[in-house]
């Protein structure tokens, strides 16, 4: 199983498969993403966090335990708010370390990939 997850590795927005591991509170979001999101006027934004761990603001997530903003009308993977997602959203790279491990559990979990 391990092979079929390193192999073909989609872009993020066709995956979203770490958008899953969001649970209440996860995901936290930086000082840089607050400020930024004030900046940028999205308020929708900012007034959908919740507290997060150690004190910092996160994501709330859906009764599923994947990220509110995952989904749109297109795409059930994709990330509603991708061009200003928050850092640790970003740090996750298509095929990296971080993103391998997620998909490694999720097809543990799960057996197949979202969406197939």
């Amino acid at each position: 199983m391990s092979d079929d997850v390193d192999a073909e590795v989609p872009d993020c927005r066709g995956c979203g498969i770490c958008c899953h591991d969001a649970s209440d509170g996860r995901v936290g979001v930086s000082a840089e993403d607050l400020v930024r999101w004030k900046r940028e006027g999205r308020k929708d934004v900012l007034d959908g966090l919740v507290p997060g761990h150690f004190g910092v603001m996160a994501f709330p997530s859906k009764p599923d335990g994947s990220c509110v903003h995952q989904g749109t009308a297109e795409s059930a993977t994709d990330c509603s708010i991708y061009p200003t997602r928050a850092a640790p959203c970003r740090q996750v790279q298509a095929g990296d370390r971080e993103c391998l491990a997620y998909r490694r559990v999720w097809f543990k979990t799960h057996g197949v990939e979202p969406g197939r």
